[in-house]
């Protein structure tokens, strides 16, 4: 009895002792794993948004800016039945149960974290949910900062847009205080500026029941604004340029000083509206990629436009005088092949003062072969082809040019008329004029002019950059100047539909093709320009993926260029089908070659009316 008493005292004594260790164990060797457990689920820190700056035009005019709005954002650890509540939720925000199940039930390092479930909700909205409310545990709204962008579409290649932080972007931003659900700039001036633009967030802590429902705030923290850009670029141009793209599926627009760089309007269709990014991932919004930036990272062929770097290399290096003439027949054999003018008429013996302006094939193809592909390819080097121009936006593509300096005689001849393998964005077009219109200085285009914190102080200021000089005679440029002016200012000129009364405009048409010409498959269309001739002022590059004629892209110029500089006599110049038609067939000069050429037009415009 004796023992079995002092076996039971001892396994208290040992339960006891047990208990006691394992107290302080709990409450002070593991007090602040456990005290910041509880704080986890007792207390959360909510933040409305990231603050972004502010982004201006070269005028002071608000490009992007914040505003208050409400957001519907979700607690993942409060997610009991994502089933259940994504029925009770499609029908309210508009989103496929589908969708709402698989976000719901996303899983995150941090399950305490609010996600944004929907930007924006609008009142009908917000009725609806807080009398679900019971029905929705973790589902709130909740203010929240978000991005307003003026424009909409007419800047969304050049602004970009603001998105939820990918797991990717965490690990190479660690240690800027990012989390999931957070918006970063993910596109455009957004995203290469978004470390200049990002803000400190506002934010606060409550105090939660088991529920996951507020029941007081505890603590918040100032929000702190990100720094402000100010542009290059001019607000009213951009939105001139992006509203005569009008009825035009696909297309670009750059405009760009030649005498520094600046950039002054970048459009690309189709573009995305950045308040519904979700929307143009998705048929038939996201037919045409919306969200390729034609500008920088479209690569065609230049098309004609190219042969303004045939006639240079013919000119500087003297494989033809200004008055030297070339015998053009309507079609001449390149080895096998036969090879056409993109006007099937034989013009006999012609200078340069006369092909440049009608864009004469055959000229410029025996022009080539005099040249040289060699010597050809060194001089596009020289103009930028096949290397990108430094802009500062993200996703820049380099164009392309041949490796080598041997092909195919058919090849070499297509490249002195811009066909071929050689590809150049339209900023590379842009460019290449650029050099022209100023003397041969090739500057790094850019878009911001200075970087301003909220409390004004300047944070950095960008100056033009001048990569290298293009050393052409003043004799060659006095001739590419006059003959780029008589593309316009000719009647029978290719770019004639560019003309504006009272301003002289040097420009070169181009018309590319798809396919073997039998194919009979659908052209594309650029014009690139510069104006005033004497005193460049501005460079712009229209780029129609599908057009009948760049005829049309040269109006489109025109029409901007009217606008742009004499908005008090511009009227609605319009370039659709049946305008330009009529205008034509208006036209009826003694000049059997412009004639003949109106004639050609008309008739692709009635075929393909590819608008």
């Amino acid at each position: 009895m004796e023992n079995r008493i002092k076996f039971i005292n001892t396994f208290i004594i040992i339960v006891i002792l047990g208990l006691i260790l394992r107290f302080v164990y709990l409450q002070i060797i593991k007090y602040s794993f456990y005290s910041n457990l509880a704080k986890k689920n007792a207390i959360r820190t909510i933040q409305i948004g990231i603050p972004r700056g502010e982004i201006f035009d070269r005028n002071s005019r608000v490009l992007a800016k914040d505003h208050a709005d409400f957001n519907l954002v979700f607690s993942p650890y409060n997610i009991k039945n994502p089933q259940r509540e994504a029925k009770i939720l499609s029908p309210i925000i508009g989103m496929k149960d589908s969708d709402l199940v698989k976000i719901l039930s996303q899983t995150t390092e941090n399950p305490f974290y609010r996600k944004i479930l929907k930007l924006n909700i609008s009142k009908a909205e917000m009725s609806k949910i807080e009398e679900y409310a019971y029905y929705l545990p973790g589902i709130y709204i909740q203010l929240g900062i978000n991005r307003d962008y003026p424009l909409g579409k007419a800047s969304a290649q050049l602004l970009g847009y603001t998105g939820e932080v990918s797991q990717q972007q965490l690990d190479q931003m660690a240690g800027q205080g990012l989390k999931p659900g957070d918006y970063i700039g993910q596109y455009g001036l957004e995203e290469e500026y978004n470390q200049y633009l990002m803000g400190k967030p506002e934010g606060y802590e409550v105090e939660v029941n088991a529920l996951g429902q507020q029941i007081q705030v505890l603590h918040k923290t100032k929000i702190i604004p990100g720094d402000n850009l100010y542009l290059t670029v001019d607000k009213s141009l951009q939105k001139i340029c992006y509203n005569a793209l009008k009825g035009w599926k696909e297309g670009a627009i750059v405009a760009m000083n030649p005498n520094n760089g600046q950039i002054l309007a970048l459009v690309s269709k189709p573009a995305f509206n950045p308040d519904d990014i979700a929307k143009y991932l998705q048929p038939p919004y996201s037919n045409g990629n919306p969200f390729l930036d034609r500008v920088i990272s479209g690569q065609f062929p230049p098309a004609s436009i190219f042969k303004i770097i045939t006639a240079t290399a013919g000119l500087e290096d003297g494989y033809i005088g200004e008055h030297d003439k070339i015998n053009c027949p309507a079609t001449i054999k390149i080895g096998n092949s036969i090879f056409h003018n993109w006007d099937p008429i034989n013009l006999g013996w012609i200078d340069i003062d006369t092909a440049f302006p009608i864009s004469n094939d055959i000229f410029f193809a025996k022009l080539g072969l005099r040249i040289g592909i060699k010597n050809l390819l060194g001089w596009a080097k020289l103009f930028g082809v096949g290397s990108p121009t430094g802009i500062d936006l993200p996703g820049e593509a380099s164009g392309h040019i041949p490796s080598n300096n041997y092909g195919p005689e058919r090849e070499n001849v297509n490249i002195s008329i811009g066909q071929g393998s050689i590809l150049m964005t339209p900023l590379q077009i842009a460019r290449e004029l650029s050099i022209v219109a100023n003397g041969g200085q090739v500057w790094q285009p850019y878009i911001v002019k200075k970087i301003v914190s909220p409390d004004g102080r300047n944070i950095q200021r960008f100056y033009p950059v001048l990569q290298r000089t293009v050393f052409i005679s003043n004799r060659t440029l006095e001739i590419l100047r006059r003959d780029l002016t008589n593309v316009v200012a000719w009647p029978n000129g290719t770019g004639y539909s560019a003309y504006v009364p009272g301003l002289q405009i040097a420009g070169k048409t181009g018309t590319a093709e798809t396919g073997p010409r039998h194919l009979n498959l659908p052209l594309r269309g650029a014009f690139a320009c510069f104006t005033p001739v004497n005193h460049p002022s501005i460079v712009l590059v229209v780029y129609l993926d599908y057009a009948p004629s760049s005829w049309f892209a040269a109006g489109i110029a025109g029409k901007i260029l009217k606008e742009y500089f004499l908005p008090s006599i511009a009227n609605s110049q319009n370039t659709n089908s049946e305008t330009k038609i009529k205008q034509l067939e208006e036209y009826n000069p003694n000049n059997p070659y412009a004639k003949n050429t109106a004639e050609r037009i008309i008739k692709r415009m009635k075929n393909k009316n590819l608008k």
